[in-house]
């Protein structure tokens, strides 16, 4: 392989991780929506729209994202890779909490919570 094809090869990696993670911030932690389109990700993504439609036809090839009715959501085992690029790259943001850890029965997901009780998967250091 040459030099323009390994820097193509780690573009389309790095580009498939971005994806991945804005899908499950999006679906997942936010839950803005049920599915995603390749357009809600161009604002956040410097790549083109054919780039970004390329990508997502390839996570669903690959079995990590699956065609819905409203867009593409993510398969089980997408959803355990997505989660696990999401937590490895903004697990630190939230000061010892990730929602990524804690179930969705949680009460850190109830906006209404009371914030000063302590989440099950919160740290102390």
């Amino acid at each position: 392989m040459d030099s323009e094809s390994n820097g193509e090869s780690l573009d389309a990696v790095v580009l498939r991780d971005e994806i991945l993670e804005a899908t499950y911030w999006m679906l997942r932690e936010e839950e803005i929506s049920d599915a995603i389109e390749p357009a809600d990700l161009s604002a956040f993504l410097e790549v083109t729209d054919d780039e970004i439609r390329t990508a997502f036809d390839r996570l669903d090839d690959d079995g990590l994202f699956e065609r819905t009715t409203s867009g593409y959501g993510l398969t089980d085992r997408g959803e355990y890779e997505a989660k696990r690029r999401f937590a490895d790259t903004f697990g630190h943001v939230e000061e010892g909490h990730s929602h990524v850890e804690c179930g969705p029965d949680c009460w850190c997901h109830d906006p209404e919570a009371d914030e000063d009780d302590v989440c099950q998967t919160a740290t102390t250091e």
